[in-house]
């Protein structure tokens, strides 16, 4: 009898852990304002960076893979068709640029599933492609809160001459 009981009570509990497990939640995305600043060594200097909304099955593997060479040639597809928002730094133009958390792009990007925004940026002189965010003119970021040390819905990001660098410390 005592053995048929503390049966019973190992599977219990492997029961109750299951179903506790099951009722874990995904992932809460949310909007952030975005923060970009240019390096010293590049004010003036004519560059662009573009912001994608990607989800994480269908979007994010082909972001992580794409050559982001190919992704700034001139009438480049891909470009022109993504879910971007597109900033434009140069002569005349703010060296701190932002995409506010209030901008409808949001809530269309939320809407679909988004849970992570790829960063890319045309900087010159920077042309290896690598993988993910390996290159540096690709900075790939979670959206859901519990990634970030910050309670802030914020997240900056400094263009430098050697790439993107992340200024928002994200959770260890």
């Amino acid at each position: 009898m005592k053995a048929y009981l503390r049966s019973l009570s190992v599977f219990s509990i492997i029961g109750l852990l299951a179903l506790l497990g099951g009722c874990a939640s995904g992932p809460t995305p949310q909007s952030y304002t975005l923060n970009f600043t240019l390096d010293k060594a590049l004010e003036g200097t004519s560059l662009q960076v573009d912001v994608i909304g990607a989800n994480a099955v269908a979007d994010l593997p082909k972001w992580e893979a794409y050559s982001i060479t190919d992704y700034w040639q001139p009438g480049n597809v891909t470009r022109r068709d993504a879910d971007k928002i597109s900033i434009e730094f140069g002569r005349g133009k703010p060296t701190a640029q932002s995409i506010a958390m209030n901008n409808p792009k949001w809530n269309q990007w939320l809407k679909r599933g988004v849970l992570y925004v790829v960063v890319l940026a045309d900087l010159p002189g920077v042309s290896a492609d690598k993988q993910g965010n390996a290159d540096a003119r690709r900075l790939i970021l979670p959206l859901d809160k519990a990634q970030w040390a910050s309670g802030d819905q914020k997240i900056d990001v400094l263009i430098q001459e050697s790439g993107l660098r992340l200024l928002t410390p994200k959770k260890t």
